[in-house]
C-alpha cells in the first residue's frame, strides 16, 4: 500500500518562505506531499534546494506582497507550474526593522509601510489565489497573525494593529469565501526565535518565556503541525478560527 500524506499532489504557496517560519512551513508542506511555491522578496533557492533534496517538488518565485502585480505574477507562476492552487500561507510580514517605539513617536512612514505589507499584502495574496480556488470549488488559506494581536504589547502598536487587522480580515474572508468551499483560518504565534527576532530586547523575550505554560523558547517548527492541519482535509469544517500557538501563554 502506498503511503498517503496530508497534502499529496496539492499546490501550496508560502509567502516569506526563504528563511525562518516561512521556510519551516514550506519544508513541512513538502514533507506531506505538497508541490510548494516558495515565495519571497529575497532569493529562496536554499529552501527549494532543501525540498528537492528531500525528494519533494518546489519552485521559487520572487514576490513583493505589497504590490498587486507582483502577487498576480506569483499566482500565475504557480498555475503554470502545477495547474492549480490548493493552499496559501500568508506568512510574509514586515517586522525585522520595526523597533520598540512609544506609539506617539512612531514614524508615519513606518506605520504606512507595515500596513502595506502586513495587511494589504494579505489582501493581495487572497485576491490572487481566489479565482483558481473558486474554479476548483476548494481551497484553504492560513493567515499568520501574532499573539500580540490577542494580548496587546506596549511599544509595538504599529505591528499589533496590523496583526489585529489580520484577525478581523480572516473572519470576513471566511464568510465571503465559504460559498466556494474555501476555508480561511489564522494562526497566532507567540514570540518565535528567528534571525528576524533574536536581537529583540532580552527582557522582552523573557517576558514571553515566563508567561508560558511550556517554559521554553518557541521555534519555527512548533507552528508547522497546526498549519498542516488547517491546510488538510482534517480541518474540512473549520473556518474563521484563530488558533494561538504559543506554549500556553494565552488560553481560551
Amino acid at each position: 500500500m502506498t503511503a498517503r500524506h496530508l497534502l499529496d499532489n496539492r499546490t501550496i504557496i508560502v509567502t516569506g518562505a526563504a528563511t525562518g517560519i516561512g521556510q519551516a512551513f514550506a519544508l513541512g508542506c513538502a514533507a506531506q506531499g505538497a508541490n510548494v511555491v516558495v515565495a519571497d522578496m529575497n532569493a529562496a533557492e536554499e529552501t527549494v534546494d532543501a525540498i528537492h533534496n528531500m525528494g519533494g517538488k518546489a519552485i521559487a518565485v520572487r514576490v513583493d506582497v505589497a504590490d498587486s502585480a507582483s502577487v498576480q505574477a506569483m499566482a500565475d507562476a504557480s498555475l503554470k507550474a502545477y495547474g492549480r492552487i490548493d493552499g496559501l500561507i500568508n506568512n510574509a510580514a514586515y517586522f525585522r526593522e520595526v523597533k520598540l517605539t512609544p506609539f506617539e513617536e512612531i514614524d508615519p512612514a513606518i506605520w504606512d509601510k507595515i500596513f502595506q505589507v502586513n495587511v494589504k499584502g494579505v489582501w493581495n495574496c487572497c485576491k490572487a489565489v481566489m479565482p483558481a480556488m473558486r474554479a476548483q470549488n476548494s481551497g484553504a488559506i492560513v493567515n499568520i497573525a501574532s499573539v500580540v494581536a490577542v494580548a496587546g504589547q506596549p511599544g509595538y502598536l504599529h505591528y499589533v494593529a496590523t496583526k489585529g487587522a489580520v484577525l478581523s480580515m480572516t473572519k470576513g474572508l471566511a464568510k465571503e469565501c465559504g460559498a466556494a468551499n474555501v476555508r480561511v483560518n489564522v494562526i497566532a504565534p507567540g514570540f518565535v526565535i528567528t534571525d528576524a527576532t533574536k536581537n529583540r530586547p532580552i527582557e522582552w523575550q523573557q517576558s514571553f518565556l515566563k508567561a508560558r505554560a511550556i517554559s521554553r523558547e518557541q521555534r519555527p517548527d512548533d507552528l508547522v503541525g497546526t498549519a498542516l492541519y488547517l491546510l488538510s482535509d482534517l480541518a474540512g469544517f473549520v473556518s474563521g478560527q484563530t488558533i494561538v500557538v504559543d506554549g500556553g501563554h494565552i488560553m481560551y
